[in-house]
Formats: structure tokens, sequence, C-alpha cells
């Protein structure tokens, strides 16, 4: 192969000849001229010649691929048409979701009361705390300046049933809060996996809120895309537009008139039989007697 030191030398020879031919002032060579001015002339045409042909293999090879780059270049395609993980086929579910796809202001305070549960029931299952609904409600009240009820707690559950585990228990020691320790209350225990613990115990992470907060907003939009999906279904002529294909809700659909959440069924204490008056403690009583004893 030509090297660039070969074509710098027949530049250099081929420049010479010109600069000879200018000198001469040789615009054409007539019949009668010299032999030795037409051998001249005959080799500047041949380094013209030779030069392009250089250059014109040295871009053919600088293009072609060695043999060693396609032997290797295999096995990187054999290795690339590998499924891929599956937490690379199903990274957008991770995804935030659209600036179109907005939700209605009552599923944004839903969203702000979950994230401010999950702070405060994160805090106390940390340390290790009993986490009761009364605990929960005040943090979040204080925090949002908004009323919690437990009514929000259902829909809670109803947006992210797998969320918290609820339950309701007694004997729980209470401070100055005007419940009895007898008493039962509504307790709440985030639901973790196996793998999330520290020192052997469940710990919730900051990170792991951040899932959960994800998770819960992706509930609340599936929720519209259902209303959604019935409006279209509703237009004349209906439209169908793929869940994975949807940007922006329809421009006549009016996103804060979605029903609110219907808040899921939370348990409640069990029914246990209470006296009131005298008379009833004296039925129950006398019922409990002997015969004889009672006459």
């Amino acid at each position: 192969l030509p090297t660039q030191e070969d074509l710098a030398g027949l530049r250099r020879r081929l420049q010479r000849v010109k600069a000879l031919a200018q000198m001469t002032q040789l615009s054409s060579v007539p019949a009668g001229a010299s032999t030795d001015l037409q051998s001249r002339l005959e080799q500047v045409r041949q380094l013209e010649l030779q030069i392009r042909e250089k250059k014109a293999r040295s871009r053919a090879t600088s293009g072609a691929q060695p043999t060693g780059d396609i032997g290797a270049a295999a096995p990187a395609a054999e290795a690339g048409s590998e499924k891929p993980p599956a937490y690379q086929r199903f990274h957008n579910l991770a995804q935030d979701l659209p600036p179109g796809l907005t939700l209605p202001y009552k599923f944004k305070v839903l969203a702000e009361m979950f994230r401010s549960v999950d702070t405060i029931a994160g805090m106390l299952f940390n340390r290790a705390e009993t986490i009761t609904f009364a605990k929960v409600k005040q943090g979040v009240q204080d925090m949002m300046r908004k009323q919690f009820e437990e009514r929000h707690m259902g829909q809670i559950k109803a947006v992210y049933p797998t969320s918290y585990r609820l339950r309701q228990e007694k004997n729980i020691p209470a401070f100055g809060n005007g419940v009895k320790k007898s008493d039962y209350q509504l307790t709440l225990e985030p639901v973790l996996g196996e793998e999330e613990k520290v020192d052997g115990r469940p710990h919730l992470s900051a990170s792991r809120l951040l899932e959960r907060r994800k998770e819960f907003n992706r509930n609340l939009v599936n929720i519209v895309k259902q209303h959604h999906k019935a409006f279209m279904a509703a237009l004349s002529p209906p439209m169908v537009v793929p869940e994975e294909k949807l940007t922006r809700w329809h421009p006549r659909f009016n996103v804060d008139e979605v029903p609110d959440i219907s808040p899921a069924e939370l348990p409640r204490p069990p029914q246990e039989d209470r006296l009131t008056t005298a008379q009833e403690v004296l039925s129950t009583a006398r019922g409990m007697l002997t015969p004889k004893v009672s006459q």
C-alpha cells in the first residue's frame, strides 16, 4: 500500500515538472517539438495517473473492514440477540408519568395525604412503635393543615391495597389522648418484603418510601384512565387509544369531574356486650347464678 511519504514525493515531482512547463511557457506541444519535452510531458501525465490510482486504493482500503473485526462482531451480535433482563424491558413502567396525564385536584390531595401518612408511619415503624390511626391523624393534619379522617384512610387502602396491613388492637399504651388502654384502636403496619430488613427487622427506607409514592400515583392515573376510556367509548364515533400510547387526556374530558374514590372497608372493633344500667347488671348477674341461689 502507498505510504504518505510516497504520495508526498510524487506530488513534489509533479510540481517541479509543472513549474518547468510554465517557465518554458508551453501551452501546447507543436508537432516539431523535441523528443525530450514530449517525454517529460508524458511523465507528468503518468505521475498524475499514479497519484489518482493510489488515492483511490487508499480510500478503498480504509473503508474495508478487517476480517478480524468481522469475527469479533459475530459473537457481539449473538449476545445482543439475547432477551434483555426484566428491569430493562419494563423500565418504562417505573418512570414518572407523562406531564399531560394530570390528576384531579382531589386525587392530588389524596396523594399528598398518602405521602404524609407514609412519612409518619415510616418514622414510627423504624422506631418499633405501634402505629395507631390517632397518631397518624394528628401528624397528617399538622403537616397538611387539612382534616384527615378514617374515610381518607379507606380511600388510600382502595387505591393501594397492599400498602398497609390494618388491624383493630387493644392494650396499646396511650398518653393523654383520651383513649383507654383497654379500648380497641385502628393500627397500621407497612407491608414490606423479606429483603427489606436492617439488623434482622423490617425497615422502611427512604428509597422504598419513594417507590411506594410512585406506585400510589400510578394507581391514581390508572383509575382516571378507566374513566377516560369510558368517555372515549361514549363519543360518536367511539375512539380507542392504547394505554401505552396515551400521553394526554381528550380536550373534552373534564378531569375534575372524575368521581371520588369509594373508601375500602376498614376493620371494626369486635362487638362487646356492655352493661349501661343497673337493671342490665342485675339481669346478667341473675343469669349467672344457679337456680338454688337465685331463689
